[in-house]
């Protein structure tokens, strides 16, 4: 499945849900209105209607428009600390932990890192940054 696809099957999934939240909303204000307030049932569904559509429209415009926009991740190029040796795994990589920022991250690297070394990160992906003791141009 390519990146688009999930996109679009996502996007899909959202609107589904968007206009099954919006249909309890309209169901509820429908209720009331044959309760609370007869006489204004016909327009007051009308502005629900309206009301609703706009809503959905105006989520469906910012769902689309978010999930093209980068993320930019505050973390690379930023100095830490090694607070432990780095083990070698049996990949090839270096495994161990880091501070930066004041927080500690599980770390990998493709060189040994000793304790207290200065490392800079590369990237980061999912809950693991990378890292080098090379300070990046």
């Amino acid at each position: 499945m390519t990146k688009e696809t999930k996109s679009r099957s996502r996007l899909y999934s959202f609107v589904l849900f968007s206009l099954i939240e919006e249909s309890i909303i309209a169901i509820i204000a429908f209720i009331l209105f044959t309760v609370f307030a007869p006489f204004l049932l016909i327009p007051g569904m009308i502005i629900v209607a309206v009301g609703l559509v706009i809503f959905t429209a105006v989520k469906i415009y910012y769902y689309w428009t978010s999930s093209s926009i980068p993320v930019y991740d505050p973390l690379i190029g930023q100095e830490g600390t090694a607070l432990i040796d780095f083990q070698e795994t049996e990949l090839g990589s270096w495994t161990g932990k880091i501070r930066v920022r004041g927080e500690e991250w599980k770390a990998q690297a493709d060189e040994a890192i000793t304790r207290s070394s200065r490392v800079w990160v590369l990237r980061v992906e999912g809950l693991s940054v990378y890292v080098t003791i090379t300070q990046p141009e």
